[in-house]
């Protein structure tokens, strides 16, 4: 067996030395690469085949000097490249370089090839483009969160009692004109102040030939603040479970709620935040109808949540209750005096209005619940959390579509929202435009000019109109393909960690034993009481999170490769190899030698 392996070597070494070994690769019937792995002297094998190593070096040195290292070097390179696809782990690569193969099968492997790459290429610009275009889904929570992890809602009650009687009769200012009213009426401005909070009043029109001087304002705020009836004057008795046990409240009740101003007038909050949810500079705007209003820093937050201690603090702001049902919420016995009640001013409306909402949103909404008389309201909250993964933080909000509360500061709110985000921008604009804003509006400054004239109203209704129009532009202009070309998002996006309430509201008859009452006695129709109370333990919240992050996008487009072409780390290795190390390799044993 030995001997005819010798012959067989024998043979090889009787190749003509004009040949080179590329151009030999195959002896008769044999490959000539199968013998590198049998004998040295193959593997040796050169196109002078000089054995001497005396010999070779001069050979060598005649070369280097013959070529510069650069040109070296490319050579190399191009050899190294040619033996990785020849010799790597490619598919169908070594196929286009088989020495064996005709023309036309090295053509039909390359148009293989092509095939396999364009598909490929096409697929991961798919992948990579859905990457781009959707980097997050919305997917509902795997765990139900406990409600106790969120506040409980803010509660506002507006009464539908806007200017007592007993402070100004309406209805002696209904169809007078400046020159026609009553002798307390200054030149019509009473009944201007009465228009701008009695719904009936509001579509009249009314305003007046100038802007309200300093001491026109002050009586405006006198006439809003003591024309309305006060907390005490409404909430007769309250039942909050976490503070009061099982016991109804009668004298502490108003220590829960604090006045505010909305788009109903003077309302009463249960569980807002300090300074209703907005900037400390807005302080000197709140203690107009709040005299006790004072800033103070929360430990809670949308974004971070409630501190996690056991057991929870139950009196930390915004209030929150551990359990759900009627027995754990709030409750609320309401009281309208009749004799109060102006039809000039409210129309035929009794009752109350009941706004529910998170206590980080501001209150100018029209989503309301109407409250009757002599019944009995439950409501039923459902809370709906939005959460959002930390790793979105690395795209910008107008390609994650919601803001963090560090990334986009509003002027009058504390905590961002795209409610809160719609009304400073109309705030803003207001004043920036007319120079002044709506009464009930947060102002920085107490001397800051009030709306009276048609122009300012008018002027008003323009700006409203105008910044929804802003809005939608923006939100069309981010949602196209060119919003990656976009720097800073000028829309109101939703907040990237927000909490919402849905509720369902149940009605019952009230039962009148009789007229006297612990807290007094009343009429018919002018008592009701309203139970606000959590519908469930758990919920199931809304997540968002990367559709594809670092990882699964590298192993997908790693999946891609290695399916159409055979690529791998192996793959990379040998290109690193054949490219850079091994032509790296033959050019320092060169230099050395040369040396």
């Amino acid at each position: 067996m030995f001997e005819y392996h010798k012959n067989k070597i024998n043979e090889i070494h009787s190749i003509p030395n004009n040949l080179s070994v590329e151009e030999n690769l195959y002896f008769r019937d044999y490959y000539l690469k199968d013998f590198k792995y049998i004998s040295p002297d193959v593997i040796n094998l050169n196109k002078n085949k000089i054995i001497n190593k005396d010999v070779e070096k001069p050979v060598i040195s005649e070369e280097v000097e013959a070529k510069s290292v650069l040109e070296k070097w490319v050579s190399e390179v191009m050899k190294g490249l040619k033996q990785f696809f020849y010799q790597g782990s490619l598919h169908g690569v070594k196929y286009i370089f088989e020495p064996t193969f005709g023309s036309k099968e090295k053509a039909t492997w390359v148009i293989i090839m092509f095939i396999s790459i364009f598909i490929c290429a096409v697929v991961i610009i798919q992948l990579f483009c859905k990457w781009t275009s959707t980097p997050f889904v919305n997917v509902i929570d795997s765990v139900p969160t406990p409600i106790w992890a969120v506040p409980f809602p803010t509660v506002v009650i507006c009464p539908h009692l806007h200017v007592k009687k007993s402070h100004a009769d309406v209805s002696e200012l209904k169809g007078f004109g400046p020159n026609r009213t009553p002798s307390w009426d200054n030149g019509g401005e009473i009944e201007f102040f009465a228009s701008l909070v009695c719904p009936r009043m509001k579509n009249e029109n009314k305003f007046m030939e100038n802007r309200l001087t300093d001491d026109q304002f002050i009586k405006l705020r006198e006439f809003v603040t003591k024309g309305a009836p006060t907390c005490s004057d409404v909430i007769k008795a309250c039942n909050w479970p976490a503070l009061h046990d099982s016991r109804w409240e009668i004298d502490k009740c108003c220590e829960l709620f604090e006045p505010i101003f909305t788009n109903y007038g003077l309302c009463y909050a249960f569980n807002s935040l300090p300074l209703n949810a907005m900037t400390n500079e807005t302080l000197s705007w709140h203690r107009v109808f709040n005299k006790n209003a004072t800033p103070a820093a929360l430990e809670w937050g949308l974004d971070i949540g409630y501190p996690k201690v056991f057991p929870p603090d139950l009196t930390m702001k915004p209030l929150r209750v551990m359990a759900s049902g009627e027995s754990n919420g709030l409750g609320v016995e309401l009281f309208l005096n009749n004799s109060e009640h102006q039809y000039a001013c409210e129309g035929n409306s009794l009752g109350f209005t009941i706004l529910i909402a998170s206590p980080t949103d501001h209150v100018y909404t029209s989503t309301v619940l109407r409250l009757p008389m002599d019944r009995m309201t439950t409501i039923e909250v459902t809370p709906l959390t939005y959460k959002t993964d930390s790793s979105l933080r690395a795209l910008s909000p107008y390609k994650r579509q919601c803001f963090f509360q560090n990334e986009k500061r509003l002027q009058y709110y504390e905590f961002y929202t795209d409610s809160n985000c719609k009304h400073d921008l109309w705030v803003q604009e207001a004043r920036n435009k007319c120079n002044c804003v709506l009464f009930h509006w947060p102002r920085q400054y107490i001397s800051e000019p009030i709306c009276t004239t048609k122009v300012d109203f008018n002027c008003i209704s323009s700006v409203k109109a105008k910044v929804e129009e802003q809005l939608i532009y923006a939100y069309y202009a981010e949602s196209e393909d060119e919003r990656g070309t976009q720097h800073e998002s000028k829309s109101c996006h939703p907040s990237c960690n927000d909490v919402i309430y849905a509720n369902q509201v149940f009605y019952s008859d009230l039962t009148r034993e009789n007229t006297s009452h612990k807290w007094g006695t009343f009429k018919l129709g002018e008592v009701t009481k309203i139970n606000v109370h959590f519908y469930d333990d758990m919920f199931l919240g809304q997540h968002r999170h990367a559709q594809y992050d670092d990882y699964y996008f590298v192993g997908a487009i790693g999946g891609l490769l290695s399916l159409f072409l055979g690529f791998s780390i192996i793959s990379v290795a040998e290109l690193i190899y054949f490219v850079l190390l091994k032509p790296a390799y033959v050019i320092m044993i060169d230099i050395s030698s040369y040396s």
